[in-house]
């Protein structure tokens, strides 16, 4: 069996980073055109204040009314508006609904707008374009990006998970499962490029299996029919996130064996990215929204799943309380959630090393160069 292409993986990625540049490129001149004919209505805050539970002033000097601890709290024209586009919509992103429902923006002086993005290039593709002030996706996505040099680089400022959260999902029960018998098997894997590809092809060499020699790597399906897919017969196994592997064990066609995130240790795993230029001039905003999620990474830690289910239910009402509370169960149990948003320099290099050893590292580049930890600091120091 041939080992994957993993240059012909990076290029595909390097021409939609191009293509995306240049789409930024266009976008910015249309909205310079636009901006030159058009007077502005009046002064906009462009730096978001905290406030206090019990009201104050918002972004622009605007009053907030109280929160009541839901996201609703206060009217949205006195906030701060921001525009998330998350990399998929899931329980392993359990912080960023909490934050979302208990009103922890809002009393940042933020209403912020979570949109799905089906896809990591989609969601990058959506932050150089303008169409997205923020995104949460894999941090290696910030790495292939300012490998091409761009004009306004895209950074990491708030980590959201500190470890892989997906699982690997056997059609057969393997009980005492050990990575090494996966070997002859067929290894229905996630997208090239990807961290959780990147992370799996390093667990199955940690563990003497090379891809594509010893097990058979099956990159030919998109992310959204991996499970179907599966379950219609493809593969041995297959490499799945919640809640997909949950829904898999549900429909009595396969039992989850492993996390890989355990296994595979900490990295710079899904993060909060944002352009240079943004972050220079609306700084304040994204440390009150970093402020935010560290309150609500606290409070997943501190709180049980039922709780934690209560916080974000209304974000997954297709989803049965019992699989969702085992989800959170599971998720838990791997340790994927960053116990804050500190996104840690020995991680990043790790993570680098990760990406190196994959062969998808053309242009390593510094820590300083991909990473601002300046925020997350500012929103932990008070």
């Amino acid at each position: 069996m041939a080992a994957p292409d993993h240059a012909g993986g990076f290029r595909t990625m390097r021409r939609r980073i191009r293509w995306a540049l240049a789409a930024f490129v266009v976008a910015s001149l249309v909205l310079l055109g636009a901006c030159q004919k058009t007077a502005p209505d009046g002064p906009k805050g462009s730096q978001a204040e905290s406030v206090p539970a019990g009201g104050g002033k918002g972004a622009s000097g605007a009053e907030v009314a109280p929160s009541d601890g839901r996201q609703d709290a206060a009217p949205a024209k006195a906030l701060k508006k921001l525009k998330l586009y998350e990399v998929t919509h899931s329980l392993f992103y359990a912080p960023q609904y909490v934050a979302k429902n208990l009103g922890f923006f809002r009393e940042e002086g933020l209403d912020v707008e979570i949109v799905s993005g089906e896809g990591g290039d989609k969601v990058t593709t959506a932050l150089l374009s303008g169409q997205a002030d923020l995104i949460l996706v894999g941090a290696e996505m910030a790495v292939y990006v300012n490998a091409q040099n761009p004009s306004d680089p895209i950074v990491v400022f708030a980590r959201l998970t500190q470890r892989d959260g997906s699982f690997l999902v056997a059609r057969e029960p393997m009980p005492n499962f050990r990575w090494e018998d996966l070997r002859g098997k067929a290894y229905l894997a996630q997208r090239k490029g990807g961290m959780p590809d990147t992370i799996a092809q390093h667990i199955l060499r940690k563990h003497g299996l090379e891809p594509g020699r010893d097990l058979e790597y099956l990159q030919n399906v998109d992310y959204a029919n991996l499970a179907p897919a599966f379950m219609a017969g493809t593969g041995d196994v297959v490499q799945l996130f919640e809640p997909f592997a949950s829904q898999v064990e549900r429909a009595g066609k396969g039992y989850v064996v492993a996390g890989l995130g355990e296994e595979a240790g900490t990295v710079l795993y899904t993060s909060y990215l944002t352009r240079r230029s943004r972050l220079e001039t609306d700084r304040d905003a994204f440390v009150a929204f970093t402020r935010a999620i560290a309150r609500a990474q606290t409070y997943v830690l501190e709180h049980d799943d039922a709780t934690v289910y209560k916080a974000l239910k209304d974000d997954f009402s297709g989803l049965d309380r019992e699989v969702a509370l085992k989800i959170l169960e599971r998720l838990r149990s791997q340790d994927v959630w960053s116990h804050d948003p500190l996104p840690p320099k020995e991680d990043y290099a790790r993570t680098l090393e990760l990406i190196r050893e994959a062969g998808r590292l053309e242009h390593p580049l510094p820590y300083e160069a991909v990473v601002d930890p300046t925020v997350a600091e500012a929103a932990l120091a008070r």
